[in-house]
C-alpha cells in the first residue's frame, strides 16, 4: 500500500482506538471532569476537531521520522520504541500540565492517560508499518 493510503488508514484507526478508549472509560472521565470543573461535562466539537488535526500533524512527523531511520529487519521494534516515546511526549506533556492547572487531576490520572498515549502511538505505528510497502 502506498504512503498516503497507509498513513490515512493508520490515523483513522488511531482515532477509532482513541474514541474506543474514551467510551470504555466514559464513567471514569465523566467523574474526573466533575471533580475538576465542578459541573457536568460538555462536549465542544470544534476543539475536538482541532486537537485531532494537530495530532495528525504530529503523527505524520512521527511516521516520517521512523521511516527515515528504520532497518527492514527491525521496523516493528523501532515503531514500538518511537511510539512509546512519542506517546510519552504528547500525552505526558498534556497530562502533567493538567496536574499543574487542576487540583483534582491526580498523578494517577496523568499516569493512566500517558500510558494510554504510549500504547496508542505504538500500536498505530506498528499498524502503519504493516500496511506500508515501499
Amino acid at each position: 500500500m502506498n504512503f498516503i493510503s497507509s498513513i490515512t488508514i493508520a490515523y483513522i484507526l488511531f482515532v477509532l482506538l482513541d474514541f474506543s478508549w474514551i467510551f470504555m472509560n466514559f464513567d471514569y472521565y465523566m467523574t474526573l471532569c466533575r471533580k475538576i470543573q465542578k459541573e457536568p461535562f460538555v462536549v465542544k466539537i470544534p476543539p475536538i476537531i482541532l486537537a485531532y488535526i494537530i495530532l495528525f500533524i504530529a503523527f505524520y512527523i512521527y511516521i516520517t521520522h521512523i521511516l527515515f531511520i528504520i532497518k527492514d529487519n527491525n521496523k516493528y521494534g523501532i515503531a514500538i520504541i518511537y511510539g512509546l516515546l512519542f506517546g510519552l511526549v504528547i500525552y505526558g506533556t498534556y497530562s502533567l500540565t493538567s496536574c499543574i492547572y487542576y487540583k483534582n487531576y491526580t498523578y494517577y490520572d496523568a499516569f493512566k492517560d500517558t500510558l494510554w498515549g504510549m500504547i496508542l502511538m505504538s500500536v498505530t505505528g506498528v499498524i502503519f508499518m504493516k500496511l506500508y510497502k515501499k
